[in-house]
């Protein structure tokens, strides 16, 4: 999952990246509200993370031109002021959750994985298809098949199962994998994402999961349970 981080502190900024990269978040860390505007209206975010203090736009006046623009991406707001009438205003201004600073890292990451879900229409931390479980929170993938062995997948492999299966039935192609699971800093094989499904499908194929993945032409892949590939 792609998150658009906007914070001007740069020792948060690097914590917050830092911690989002290693629970296999990609993240495009910006410090104006000029650039979290231009950013966010170029770039499809699953979540965008918001400071209210932001130097040339403040937190508000972006959150309130994204969504005049129809930007649907899920936004956390971070700020320091705590006040009823500070978090009522950011809501009603297109706000989907707000955090109070300081804060621990856990409830952010927390939050983001709520977001996320709930951007993707799915409410529990588990998603089913078929035989195959992905549980969202603890970044595993396992097979509830009698008999079945354990697979591991590499963080890769599983940001890219975990995008499919968000999206379960529908086609998600090259691209729209590419632009959520890489973040400005990656440096992106042209066969990157091709050759990660390939992987995923022979290990879900060696520990004895019938197939789940398709390839629709010129459309992309298909997670989804009960069809031959």
């Amino acid at each position: 999952m792609r998150v658009l981080l906007a914070e001007d502190s740069d020792s948060l900024q690097r914590s917050i990246s830092r911690g989002l990269r290693e629970h296999g978040y990609a993240v495009d860390a910006v410090g104006t509200g000029t650039q979290a505007f231009i950013n966010a209206r170029t770039t499809e975010y699953d979540v965008i993370i918001l400071d209210l203090m932001l130097p040339e736009l403040d937190g508000l006046t972006v959150l309130s031109r994204l969504r005049q623009h129809g930007v649907g991406s899920a936004v956390l707001i971070l700020t320091a002021k705590d006040t009823v009438d500070d978090r009522v205003l950011g809501l009603r201004t297109g706000a989907d959750d707000y955090l109070i600073k300081p804060f621990a890292f856990a409830e952010l990451l927390a939050r983001v994985e709520v977001l996320t879900r709930r951007l993707h229409g799915v409410r529990s931390p588990v998603i089913r298809v078929g035989p195959l479980e992905i549980d969202t929170s603890a970044k595993t993938a396992r097979l509830t098949l009698a008999g079945a062995s354990h697979f591991s997948l590499t963080p890769r492999e599983y940001s890219v199962l975990e995008y499919m299966a968000h999206r379960a039935g529908r086609p998600v192609s090259r691209v729209e994998l590419e632009e959520h699971l890489y973040d400005d800093r990656s440096q992106v094989m042209s066969n990157a994402v091709d050759s990660a499904v390939c992987s995923i499908r022979a290990k879900l194929e060696d520990a004895g999961c019938p197939p789940l993945i398709r390839t629709r032409r010129k459309l992309g892949y298909v997670l989804e349970a009960g069809q031959d590939d």
